[in-house]
């Protein structure tokens, strides 16, 4: 049996967890446990402590439980938890610093969670417990038991907020004058107040430990090259990422003068009607009194109006308003500010095996969605646009990058990030490397000679597309764009109305129906190792669930075992589809065919055949559920070349942070460290990175990187 303990805390704090983070949610001077549970794995009892003000100090805890706590510590055993970078920020940052606990080695932490997300569950407890069809479930009655035990009452928000409001000079209505006047109500929920309601916490802690401790024997552990990278996450998450606070800052000071300027623009454009910038019904209305009916306010809606149509000087002042005002992007700086410290630092932004494949994922500021920008970019003067806002004031950036600043803002986001004192940037990322393991997945040999040949595979696909010599076909023009959107965009089966729709979205090819057919035919003529291997694994995925047994595809093997369809990866790691069944079901697809009558070609719904496929139990949008999913040759080679990708960069940063690159993010094919300046060099940076695994032989890995004092793409 392992050395493991379970644990759980339940906290409360008047900081809000879910804008702040765990970190600084923690250093709150209100934080604090209210209770711990921890259970011995394979040991029927939970040990428990409810945390009053007086038994939180360690000198303060009961002998025979500081023996035991110290016996776990000192005999190496692990301590696992749901979510376990929540946990270690209370028990490091509240029981340890303030009250005196025993460290615990975090190379000793495990987490659930993370085991959960590798299998493709949902990270939330209740979900996995669920999904596991486990007899011990999360409680939920407990919920609203910590609820109302974690957070402020309603009774001393209203108070507050009156008192506020009275300091403001605000008026208030007779009730609230007296919720004003009031003395000041106890913050929180406490024990003596309403017993029932802590003694139901205290049994949601307790059986929230026992469903982890089911969570954690239902599903297998981290191999160990992911037990590496996953405490390279929680080394990451702990280290943070630094901001340039003080331009942040800045920045927030324009942006919120500039809303105030561009509401009063607002309002007296639309005569009064509209006075705040997420009133969307009410600015939809005036638009269509006005002949501009539109079916949402959504950003590429916004942009294809302004581009596309004559627009009155009004109408088009309001559309740019709204779009100014509404740029989610430019929102992340408020997010920076409330999750960054007096430093500047913010932590938990990564979050490990966000994605089925593997992936990580963004939380808080997100920075794995941050715009490209809009604004050009000098080569020379890379850092040209956030020079100019430290430099210059309001007016003067108006004069620079006109009246709407919030393109300039949204452009320089990834500037924020910021190393050390003393430190500088490496960046690098990998070249065209999905199209290059998908190729090798694939045994593509002509489309591998091209990338090991330094050349470049759109063109080679636009020389397919037209019959010419690889010469023939120049950097610029829509020729290497056609062939850019098809080599990337076609590799999974992606169908002919699809690419003529992704084309113009991402590349802005506009394609007739038949050059969009064509175009998804020529990929798969000159790439046809490709299209042999989404039957190869549609194939597999089949036999395997059908039969029982190991079914080797391509580099990939596929089996099933404990109601899991595993397809175990080149690099050793393995892909999870949960209960998955063999189920028949017929595809509605768009054919393109030729009207008699008219002799144009149209668009016609065909239902075909009903035909062989894989159910699985898949996570739904929200990620907390499994529904019903639907799996094919396509979207299992999707899964396992971005999963393939994903093994190639994450070890690559395991072997940069013992090199002394300190790991600050991985984005998709990205990543970014830092590292005292003038020790590093970005030559050793780049061979680290693209350094050959003994499972990838022949795989072409090609990285690009910089060094520098801001991040940027």
């Amino acid at each position: 049996m392992i050395k493991r303990v379970t644990k759980d805390f339940e906290t409360r704090s008047m900081a809000d967890l879910r804008k702040v983070g765990a970190y600084q949610y923690s250093l709150h001077p209100s934080t604090r446990p209210t209770c711990l549970a921890f259970k011995i794995l394979g040991e029927p009892g939970v040990y428990f402590l409810p945390f009053h003000v007086i038994n939180r100090h360690w000198d303060d805890q009961d002998p025979k439980l500081k023996k035991l706590w110290m016996r776990l510590i000192g005999e190496g055993y692990e301590f696992s938890a749901h979510n376990s970078f929540f946990e270690r920020c209370i028990y490091d940052n509240i029981l340890v610093a303030r009250y005196g606990w025993p460290p615990i080695d975090p190379r000793r932490r495990r987490c659930t969670a993370a085991k959960a997300a590798a299998c493709a569950l949902p990270r939330n407890l209740e979900g996995a417990g669920e999904a596991l069809r486990l007899s011990v479930q999360k409680d939920r009655r407990g919920y609203n038991a910590m609820m109302a035990t974690c957070k402020p009452t309603k009774t001393w928000n209203a108070w507050k907020k009156a008192c506020d409001d009275v300091a403001a000079g605000k008026r208030l209505s007779h009730g609230r004058r007296s919720i004003a006047e009031a003395p000041e109500p106890p913050v929180f929920l406490e024990p003596e107040a309403a017993p029932e309601v802590w003694q139901t916490l205290y049994t949601y802690c307790k059986i929230d430990v026992k469903a982890e401790e089911a969570v954690d024997l239902a599903l297998p552990d981290l191999i160990p090259q992911e037990l590496e990278i996953w405490h390279l996450n929680q080394k990451v998450n702990w280290r943070g990422l630094r901001i340039d606070l003080p331009t942040v800052q800045k920045i927030v000071r324009i942006m919120e003068f500039e809303s105030t300027t561009k509401l009063k623009e607002l309002d007296q454009l639309t005569m009064g009607l509209v006075t705040k910038p997420r009133a969307i019904k009410s600015i939809m209305e005036f638009l269509e009194l006005e002949g501009v009916a539109l079916p949402n306010l959504q950003k590429k809606t916004v942009e294809d109006i302004l581009e596309g149509f004559t627009l009155s000087e009004d109408m088009r002042a309001l559309l740019e308003i709204t779009k100014a005002l509404s740029l989610a992007s430019t929102k992340k700086y408020y997010a920076f500010l409330q999750r960054a410290d007096l430093y500047g630092i913010i932590r938990d932004l990564v979050m490990y095996h966000a994605a089925s494949t593997g992936r990580d994922g963004g939380t808080g500021i997100n920075p794995y969605n941050f715009p490209r920008g809009l604004i050009k970019v000098d080569k020379l003067r890379p850092y040209a646009a956030v020079e100019n806002v430290v430099e210059c004031g309001y007016e003067m950036l108006q004069i620079l990058y006109g009246n709407s600043l919030g393109v300039l803002f949204s452009s320089i986001l990834r500037n924020m990030i910021v190393p050390q004192d003393g430190y500088e940037l490496f960046v690098a990322d990998f070249s065209k490397i999905e199209v290059a393991v998908l190729w090798w997945l694939a045994d593509n040999k002509a489309g591998l000679d091209i990338l090991r040949a330094g050349l470049d595979p759109y063109k080679y696909q636009a020389a397919a597309n037209t019959g010419k010599t690889y010469q023939d076909i120049t950097d610029e023009g829509d020729e290497r764009q056609l062939g850019k959107a098809q080599v990337l965009g076609c590799g999974f089966r992606m169908g002919w109305k699809n690419f003529r729709d992704t084309a113009w979205r991402l590349y802005r090819l506009k394609l007739t129906n038949r050059q969009s057919f064509d175009a998804v035919k020529s990929y798969r003529a000159a790439n046809k190792p490709v299209e042999d291997l989404w039957n190869a694994y549609e194939d597999a995925a089949i036999a395997a669930v059908e039969t029982g047994g190991i079914i080797h595809a391509g580099k990939c093997k596929f089996f099933t075992k404990n109601d899991f369809l595993w397809i175990e990866l080149p690099s050793g790691r393995r892909l999870a589809y949960r209960e998955p069944q063999i189920a028949y079901r017929a595809i509605t697809f768009t054919a393109l065919e030729t009207d008699p009558r008219t002799g144009e070609e149209v668009e016609v719904e065909r239902t075909g055949s009903p035909k062989k496929t894989v159910q699985f139990l898949g996570l739904d949008k929200s990620k907390k559920k499994l529904a019903i999913e639907f799996t094919h040759g396509g979207v299992l080679t999707e899964n396992i070349t971005q999963a393939t990708a994903r093994d190639l960069m994450m070890p690559a940063l395991v072997r940069l942070e013992r090199a002394g690159y300190e790991v600050l993010l991985s984005v998709y094919d990205e990543g970014v460290c830092q590292k005292r300046k003038g020790v590093g060099k970005i030559e050793e940076f780049v061979k680290i990175l693209c350094e050959q695994p003994v499972w990838a032989p022949g795989l072409p890995i090609e990285a690009k990187g910089w060094v520098g004092p801001r991040y940027r793409k």
